[in-house]
């Protein structure tokens, strides 16, 4: 239970008791281990200053505390106030625990404050506040990185089925120009049995002799073509089936980037969910 001053040391004064307050206060404000300021006062003035070390705060014991702090309020009720004090009490912005004084009779004399500097709080919620704007845009970053490879990926996965009609097309392209190829020996073959028979019929088969070398001409130049044609065909067919290999390079990286961007998006939601946590402990502190 708490010393209230109405067992002991009854023959002290108040400014005995405002006096040993301050004492206290001086082990107090060593002992604790953060950054601190402790502060004493009577009922008009403050009588005792135990300054932090980044304390801006100074020139205070004698000077009367201000009306619209939280210390009046503590002197009429002897109710604990916490609360923040903005700067433009004391120049530097403090979160403080204000505790009323009484002397043997019970009456509050004075206060003890602890007052803890905010500016350390506020630079750790501006980082915070940085880091989570930070992790916001990573977060939209990777989800739209990763919408763009899904997309990608199925227009990867349309060229891969358009190359494969596209080998279906060569490869019926290939049959006809096999049945290219039979008409033009099938024809060349008539053309030489036509020449023949053109040959034994004598000065009757001339015009005949002409045709037939006409048609000749045109199996040989027929088997040619194809011959050609099948030439580029494969060429073509050697570079789809170079870019059917690159394009399923590419849509396995594609997949691989989703699934990394995916895993980024997870890290980067649990570190936004960290944030939140550092915030509330930055709020307590």
């Amino acid at each position: 239970m708490p010393y209230d001053g109405t067992k002991e040391k009854t023959d002290l004064s108040d400014e005995q008791y405002i006096a040993l307050a301050g004492e206290f206060a001086a082990l107090f404000h060593q002992a604790l281990f953060i950054q601190n300021s402790v502060v004493i006062t009577d009922k008009e003035k403050f009588t005792h200053y135990s300054m932090g070390i980044d304390d801006k705060v100074t020139g205070l014991v004698g000077r009367p505390y201000p009306t619209n702090g939280n210390i009046p309020a503590v002197l009429r009720t002897g109710q604990q106030s916490i609360g923040k004090i903005p700067k433009e009490v004391y120049g530097a912005e403090f979160k403080s625990s204000t505790v009323a004084i009484k002397n043997a009779s019970g009456d509050n004399i004075g206060t003890l404050t602890i007052a803890l500097s905010l500016d350390s709080q506020n630079s750790l919620k501006d980082v915070i506040e940085g880091l989570s704007s930070s992790t916001e845009e990573l977060s939209a970053t990777t989800e739209e990185i990763a919408s763009s490879s899904g997309i990608l990926s199925e227009n990867i996965s349309d060229i891969v089925d358009q190359t494969a009609d596209i080998t279906q097309l060569i490869e019926q392209t290939n049959a006809i120009l096999g049945f290219i190829s039979q008409t033009a020996s099938t024809s060349r073959i008539l053309g030489l049995n036509a020449s023949i028979e053109a040959a034994r019929a004598g000065e009757h088969g001339k015009g005949f002799s002409v045709v037939a070398n006409e048609i000749r001409k045109m199996a040989e130049n027929s088997a040619k073509a194809v011959v050609d044609t099948k030439v580029i065909l494969s060429s073509i067919q050697e570079k789809i089936d170079l870019l059917l290999k690159k394009t399923q390079d590419i849509s396995d990286i594609s997949l691989s980037q989703a699934s990394a961007t995916q895993e980024i998006s997870a890290t980067v939601q649990s570190l936004a969910g960290d944030t939140d946590i550092i915030k509330k402990i930055a709020d307590i502190i």
